[in-house]
């Protein structure tokens, strides 16, 4: 398996307008990211790593939240969640039943081809994780 570093970096480079890419558990618990903000300072535009911790807890629960009733609601869990506004989003997209993706954009980022790579980063990673 390839480092999971070298996973979210080749990911965050094929999203135009990728702030960040992310790793996190269900359990709210951030397990891996990229870029770094020390290793990049001058050209990071991702958040810091307290806001960070806290966008992970927030969609930690969001993706616990919608696998209740909103699930039944669509017929099944609900596997990704994006959120656009003026200035970016995020798209969080389930890794099995315990990790999830985590992509943070700017603004002009485009949605089909962030969908597209985070469900074939994703996917991958379910299979080799399995």
């Amino acid at each position: 398996m390839t480092d999971l570093e070298d996973i979210l970096a080749q990911l965050w480079s094929r999203v135009d307008g990728c702030r960040l890419a992310a790793i996190a558990g269900m359990d709210g618990l951030l397990i891996e990211r990229h870029p770094r903000q020390n290793s990049e300072p001058s050209g990071y535009a991702g958040p810091t790593p307290a806001d960070l911790d806290v966008i992970v807890a927030d969609v930690t629960s969001i993706l616990s939240i919608s696998s209740g009733a909103l699930s039944k609601q669509v017929g099944g869990r609900v596997d990704e969640i994006v959120a656009i506004g003026p200035t970016g989003g995020y798209l969080a997209r389930r890794i099995g039943s315990e990790l999830f993706c985590l992509l943070i954009v700017g603004p002009g980022t485009d949605l089909a081809n962030l969908r597209r790579q985070a469900e074939t980063v994703s996917s991958g990673l379910q299979v080799e994780l399995a």
